[in-house]
């Protein structure tokens, strides 16, 4: 075997080993990829201590990449297999890139996931902004094919694009994080009192079972509140707007490729290095191949 192989198996197997412990132990995707970086970087130290002299020709930088990518992909499986036969598990997801722009996100297996899914939090496709292969910019969003007619589903929002009009629809419930934080961001500051009042920035007031409608410009925006806590909104514009207020509380681009139209969050995920988390699913990023 040669010399390169035996640090490419090893670096794989120790990777597939962690993986296995992750899944056992119930680590979080921050404290398992810490762990694989440690294993990751123990590998070379103790490939020179087994084959030094038959490593001696290699070279430090290149013992370090090999089986970079094999290895990550390996931690993947072993680390998702586990959790799925243990419990629940944690969604996780990819994106094969070693440059910027839109792709579909994948499954661990590879499968491209389509349009008419969205197990990503209600999201099934990426915007990425990359630097040396870590994520430097990140948006998600969903795609569908192109049509006269085309709906998109952003989580809990529904875009409908038809001859240059948007249309915005979604119901949110101010007791869920991710509801509250986009109400937050389309409407500023809103306190809510104990006979489901709603106070916006101080002095607008929506009682349950009233309709506001706000004009900007060309752009409608009617908010309902139909329950406690729980809001209808309805935004009617123009694609030319979706940089204006409201349109830009929803949507930070829409995108055309290959058949296919691509509508991407405003509210970015929190991302490190090659992982962004959404809501309680992953999306990791791993070189082609």
């Amino acid at each position: 075997m040669k010399p390169k192989h035996k640090v490419y198996y090893f670096r794989v197997a120790l990777s597939s080993l962690v993986g296995l412990v992750s899944g056992i132990a119930g680590l979080t995707p921050m404290e398992g990829l810490s762990f694989f970086l440690l294993a990751y970087f123990l590998v070379t130290p103790l490939s020179l201590k087994l084959w030094g002299d038959e490593l001696k020709d290699m070279g430090l930088m290149k013992l370090y990449r090999e089986a970079l990518g094999s290895s990550f992909l390996a931690l993947l499986l072993i680390w998702t297999l586990v959790i799925n036969l243990m419990g629940p598990g944690v969604p996780i997801y990819v994106v094969r890139a070693s440059w910027g722009g839109i792709y579909p996100i994948q499954t661990i297996d590879g499968r491209i996931v389509g349009p008419d899914e969205r197990p990503l939090a209600g999201y099934n496709a990426v915007y990425l902004k990359l630097t040396d292969h870590n994520i430097e910019d990140i948006y998600i969003g969903s795609y569908a094919k192109m049509g006269d007619l085309t709906k998109v589903i952003l989580g809990h929002t529904e875009v409908t694009l038809s001859k240059g009009e948007i249309l915005i629809s979604g119901v949110y419930n101010l007791s869920i994080g991710s509801d509250y934080e986009r109400m937050s961001k389309l409407l500023g500051n809103i306190t809510m009192f104990m006979n489901g009042t709603l106070i916006i920035n101080g002095t607008l007031k929506l009682n349950p079972g009233e309709t506001k409608e706000f004009t900007y410009n060309s752009t409608i925006m009617e908010v309902s509140h139909t329950a406690p806590g729980v809001l209808d909104v309805e935004i009617n514009s123009t694609r030319d707007r979706i940089t204006d207020y409201p349109v830009s509380a929803f949507i930070s681009s829409i995108e055309e490729k290959e058949g296919y139209i691509f509508v991407f969050d405003s509210v970015k995920p929190f991302w490190k290095t090659r992982t962004a988390r959404v809501d309680d699913s992953y999306v990791v990023v791993l070189p082609p191949g």
